[in-house]
Parts: C-alpha cells; sequence; structure tokens
C-alpha cells in the first residue's frame, strides 16, 4: 500500500502535468490536513522527549517536506480554478470536471465576484447590460420631413402699366394702379424695375 507521503508526491506530479484539474479522491483536503497533523504530533512528541531521537528528526522533515508538496498541489489547483472562473466570467463553460466541493464552492465564489466586478464597474462589457445601455441612448427617431411651405405672396401697386409679365403659362397686362399678389421674385423684379412698389401685407396691417 503506498505511504501517504509518497501518494502526496504523485498526486503533485500529475496535477503539475495537466491542463485541467486532475481527479483526486472526494476527501482528499479532509485526509490531506489529517495526514500532516499526524506527523507533526509525532515528530514534535519524539523531539520533546528526546531531542537526538532520529525518529523525531525524520519525521520533522518529512513533515516539512509533505507540507510544501500539499502546497504546491492546492496552489495549482487553485490557480486552476482562478483561471477557469476568469474563462466563464467571460462567457465560457461554467462546467469544472474533477473539482471537489471545496473547490466548487470557491469556484462559485470566484465567478460571481468576477460577474459582479464587470456588471459594477464595466456594464459595457456585459451583453444584458449592453443592449439595456444602448436602448437607454438610442437617439431619437428622426423628425418626419415636412416638405418647405410654398413661398408667401407679396402684394404690389402697379405704377407704370402698359407692360406685359409671364407668370408660370398667363401672360399678364400690366395697368397702372393695378394690385397684385406675386411670389416674392417676380414682385422683386417689378419693385427693381421701378414697374410697382411694394404694399404691406394685409394680414399685417393693423386694424383700427
Amino acid at each position: 500500500m503506498t505511504d501517504s507521503y509518497t501518494q502526496l508526491l504523485e498526486w503533485r506530479r500529475t496535477e503539475l502535468a495537466s491542463r485541467g484539474l486532475s481527479k483526486l479522491p472526494h476527501d482528499f483536503y479532509r485526509t490531506t490536513e489529517g495526514y500532516l497533523a499526524e506527523t507533526r504530533r509525532t515528530y514534535e512528541t519524539e523531539l520533546r522527549g528526546n531531542p537526538s531521537s532520529g525518529k523525531g528528526e525524520l519525521a520533522r522533515q518529512t513533515f516539512q517536506r509533505a507540507t510544501k508538496v500539499a502546497r504546491d498541489l492546492i496552489d495549482a489547483r487553485t490557480t486552476k480554478l482562478v483561471s477557469a472562473a476568469l474563462q466563464a466570467s467571460l462567457g465560457g463553460s461554467p462546467e469544472l470536471p474533477n473539482s471537489l466541493p471545496e473547490e466548487r464552492k470557491l469556484f462559485e465564489a470566484i465567478l460571481g465576484e468576477l460577474r459582479e466586478h464587470r456588471r459594477t464597474v464595466a456594464p459595457f462589457l456585459v451583453p444584458e447590460e449592453a443592449a439595456k445601455a444602448a436602448g437607454a441612448t438610442a437617439p431619437p427617431s428622426a423628425p418626419a420631413v415636412v416638405p418647405p411651405a410654398a413661398p408667401a405672396q407679396v402684394y404690389v401697386r402697379v405704377t407704370q402699366g402698359g407692360r406685359t409679365m409671364e407668370l408660370g403659362p398667363e401672360t399678364l397686362d400690366l395697368r397702372t394702379h393695378d394690385l397684385l399678389s406675386l411670389p416674392p421674385d417676380r414682385a422683386r423684379l417689378l419693385v427693381q424695375a421701378r414697374v410697382a412698389t411694394r404694399l404691406a401685407d394685409p394680414a399685417e396691417r393693423r386694424v383700427t
């Protein structure tokens, strides 16, 4: 039967050679803690009774080496747990093959903290939060295009008759004192040519 120290060495070797978590007994943490505690009691008892005891010194060295092996093994697994939790927080699979109950609990806690951290300080990296933000900041829909209103008509009084003016398909004979309602450009031409004078818009006249 393999002794506990040799078994720890084998587990560490397998763990360091594996990309994922290697398979361990379900009671690994409990039995490892018990083994190290028992080894420590042995060397302390032996050295207390006989400081030069070879058995006590061997037990002390075994305890120190076994503690280091266990630390290496557990640190390697913890590093893998943290990496897996980070990947899961980015959308990866939350599955964690070969994890022990104690490790699964740690994994879930780290994953929860990472998700909350991203949701709090960088919500734009969280799909559902980004969608909410996009909806809240979406630009308003463009207003309906309103066709420009027809230009206002300008009222003029003809001061020099005897002339004609093309107005669309019609030809107007201008006579002195005629009152005309014309588009602004047409009215401006008549005024500039001193053929007519502009009058105030009847709608703008003050009612007395």
